[in-house]
């Protein structure tokens, strides 16, 4: 059998970093950290600062985000003064009759049909009139406070795009979305690394909300907001069910099937 290769030497000009390979260890707390990150929906505890220490890590990890082409096509705003927080929080975002159509279809109403599923979440965590597919049923002028869904975070990461950039020939920019999701991932594992409890909220960018954020942050034309990421620490941690497909369930050899 032949011998892995060393890990070859750094390019000049790239990071000093020295490489390395990965040993049984390092894929173990790879894999556990992976396993392990999750959505930290309970309220944040608003005197539990984020160091600058963690928000170099988290941002030093967006930074190495692989990028369609090596765009970088995203900016980020740190959100951490209370002053600010508390204007962000007064914006209302609009909820869609659509969203919440086609999220009843990924609800599960028991923890035991969810792990028999293993795709979706608990129907639970939203609210009684959220529970429903049937149009005549689906309020039509629900919305919330971005409060209630940053809810006591000390620091906010707004991510924001540029759209009148697209990776070449990338239709719709599919190539500049998978980017920015890299970018997501990059910075929620960073967050996990140094224990913060992180969640998306993507209501920054509804269609409601993203005019007023985009005022109160002073974001130009034609930056627009793709994601925005609290960042903190749980009052009272909460423990949600977490599931996920088996391999063989949607992973083909050489087949699709």
């Amino acid at each position: 059998m032949r011998e892995r290769p060393n890990a070859p030497a750094r390019h000049a000009g790239t990071t000093g970093a020295t490489p390395c390979t990965m040993d049984t260890d390092n894929a173990q707390r790879l894999q556990w950290l992976i396993e392990h990150r999750h959505s930290s929906r309970a309220p944040y505890d608003p005197g539990w600062r984020v160091t600058e220490s963690e928000l170099e890590l988290i941002v030093d990890a967006a930074r190495w985000a692989p990028t369609a082409h090596n765009m970088q096509n995203f900016r980020l705003v740190v959100v951490d003064d209370r002053a600010v927080l508390d204007q962000l929080g007064a914006v209302r975002s609009t909820v869609s009759p659509t969203f919440i159509i086609e999220n009843y279809h990924q609800l599960s109403w028991s923890a035991e049909e969810l792990a028999a599923r293993r795709v979706g979440i608990l129907g639970a965590t939203f609210p009684p009139a959220w529970r429903t597919d049937d149009p005549n049923r689906v309020p039509t002028n629900e919305s919330r406070l971005l409060r209630e869904l940053i809810a006591g975070a000390p620091m906010v990461l707004v991510a924001l795009f540029d759209p009148t950039k697209r990776a070449p020939a990338s239709e719709g920019d599919v190539l500049g979305m998978i980017s920015l999701g890299c970018v997501l991932e990059n910075m929620w594992l960073a967050a996990h690394v140094s224990r913060l409890d992180a969640q998306v909220v993507s209501s920054f960018s509804s269609e409601s909300a993203e005019p007023e954020v985009r005022r109160i942050l002073g974001v130009p034309e034609p930056w627009r907001i793709a994601f925005a990421l609290r960042l903190g620490h749980m009052i009272e941690p909460v423990e949600q069910p977490r599931v996920r497909r088996r391999p063989e369930e949607f992973v083909g050899r050489n087949h699709f099937d």
